[in-house]
């Protein structure tokens, strides 16, 4: 946000219009969201920040009863120190922020009648708050006062999933020109809204005037949702056949983990492949019958007999499997994706540190031919391969740079799974994706997207990225439909049998 307000302004769009832009759309929320607020507490601090909290406090004392702390009365940038100006020519005065004084104000407002801002930090803090700022933190999450926050909730990373120590808990954030990373993953995702209402979806994104222009050369990150996905899924002609909407293999499936090879090659179907073959020495005694059925290769040498490479237009690989269970076939992984015809997706058991570093050149060379594979850790097995790769960023706390590294370092597109699931390119493309529901988190919703994913990349034309973005947010909408139904004792099965619907589409 730094760069986009430099860029802004040397464009012609001063900080200052930008400043007076944000504190408008802070009151307007306030005023929307809080109809029956008559006092409001604004809390400014030294920065950009306190100066939108400065404008918001001037706009609101049109409507409610306003009262400003302040951390100083010397604001560090010009245009703050103008904002302070304005709140002053409108006859209010700040007074010094102190514990006292907010713990003072809460106890004698009416939670029904009154609101806090927060305008202390917003972006740009990396250390946990200590001291006063730590101290207000506390006693605003203790009472029951409602809180908007302007940006990002004070003690907030707003680079970080995971906040560096206690910050705000907000009712309500109002991002300024872009959604921040912080608002995307959980758990700091839950400091941008809900703390007393419940309702987490009270984050919202104003337009301050930043040009459209500047945002996107200064973020690489798009936020996933139908719009931006539908043209990514692939169409399929009223006369195509089985063989020209998509092949998938799925390689999976140990004698523990059969299922995990069925929900796989039901994610498939339901996505829209035009055929499915498991490659797998047993099937799930209540496997679909559509599937066809090949004995891996004994010797490790691809392709098994009975397999021709118009059936593995992409090929799925790892779910339930155990690499190290005797004639795996992840033993013979590097053959397997020398062999591969079409796209590869790398799940579950093919995800080893071991097998990654082994045969990192096998994966390059998928790149090299326009067709790199996906990977679709979770955040463990990310972490887990982070490591074996000698890289840093803790997909925890950093997904983005978790996702990023393992990109570059592997030359595949991954897919970080979570309940904000990233998506990343060797190329630097990346998206984000919060479509899903809690019920997800249960066994097997991953086979299922590794299915769902060789579906898409299995049709002709289109690119790997943008076919696995839209698997992401399909596998996402599906897990929220399955969800009506079922809630949290949602399974996998159910997932699979949403993709379809969801495939679909509204009916006419």
């Amino acid at each position: 946000m730094a760069e986009a307000d430099g860029r802004a302004a040397a464009g012609g769009v001063p900080v200052e219009d930008l400043m007076d832009a944000a504190g408008r759309a802070v009151a307007r929320e306030v005023l929307a969201r809080f109809p029956d607020a008559r006092e409001a507490l604004v809390l400014c601090g030294p920065g950009n920040n306190g100066g939108d909290g400065y404008v918001a406090a001037r706009e609101l004392t049109r409507s409610l009863g306003v009262t400003v702390l302040e951390l100083t009365e010397a604001p560090s940038t010009p245009a703050a120190r103008g904002a302070r100006a304005s709140l002053l020519e409108r006859g209010v005065t700040p007074a010094p922020l102190t514990l006292e004084a907010v713990a003072r104000w809460l106890v004698a407002a009416d939670a029904d009648e009154a609101v806090v801002v927060d305008a202390l930090l917003g972006c740009g803090l990396k250390r946990p708050l200590e001291g006063l700022l730590l101290g207000v933190a506390r006693t605003l999450n203790a009472e029951a006062v409602p809180v908007v926050a302007v940006d990002v909730p004070t003690g907030v990373d707003a680079d970080r999933a995971v906040p560096p120590g206690d910050h705000v808990r907000a009712d309500v954030t109002v991002q300024l020109a872009g959604a921040k990373v912080a608002s995307a993953f959980h758990p700091a995702r839950a400091a941008f809204a809900g703390a007393r209402s419940g309702r987490p979806s009270d984050v919202v994104v104003a337009d301050i005037g930043v040009p459209a222009e500047v945002l996107a050369e200064v973020s690489p990150t798009l936020w996933l949702d139908e719009a931006a996905a539908a043209p990514w899924l692939p169409a399929r002609a009223p006369d195509a056949h089985k063989y020209q909407v998509g092949t998938v293999t799925v390689v999976a499936g140990s004698r523990r983990y059969l299922g995990a090879a069925e929900l796989a090659c039901r994610g498939a179907w339901r996505a829209g492949a035009g055929l499915v073959t498991l490659v797998g020495r047993e099937r799930h005694p209540a496997a679909w019958p559509e599937t066809v059925v090949v004995a891996p290769p004994e010797d490790g040498a691809w392709p098994p007999a009975g397999l021709a490479p118009r059936a593995a237009q992409a090929l799925v690989v790892g779910p339930g499997l155990d690499p190290e269970e005797a004639g795996s076939p992840l033993q013979g992984l590097g053959e397997l994706l020398d062999w591969a015809p079409g796209r590869v997706v790398l799940d579950a058991g093919a995800l080893a540190p071991q097998a990654i570093a082994r045969h990192g050149g096998a994966l390059r060379r998928l790149h090299a031919r326009g067709a790199p594979a996906v990977l679709t850790p979770h955040v463990g097995e990310a972490a887990r391969l982070l490591a074996g790769l000698g890289l840093d960023p803790d997909p925890r706390s950093d997904p983005l740079g978790a996702a990023r590294s393992l990109a570059g370092a592997t030359a595949a597109v991954v897919v970080l799974k979570g309940a904000t699931t990233v998506v990343a390119a060797p190329d630097g493309r990346e998206a984000v994706s919060d479509r899903g529901h809690p019920g997800l988190a249960s066994g097997g919703t991953g086979d299922v997207l590794a299915g769902a994913l060789g579906a898409l990349l299995a049709a002709p034309g289109g690119d790997v990225f943008e076919r696995a973005c839209a698997a992401v947010l399909l596998h996402g909408l599906a897990g929220e439909r399955a969800a009506q139904a079922r809630g949290v004792g949602l399974v996998a099965s159910d997932v699979a049998d949403a993709l379809a619907a969801v495939r679909a589409g509204p009916r006419p």
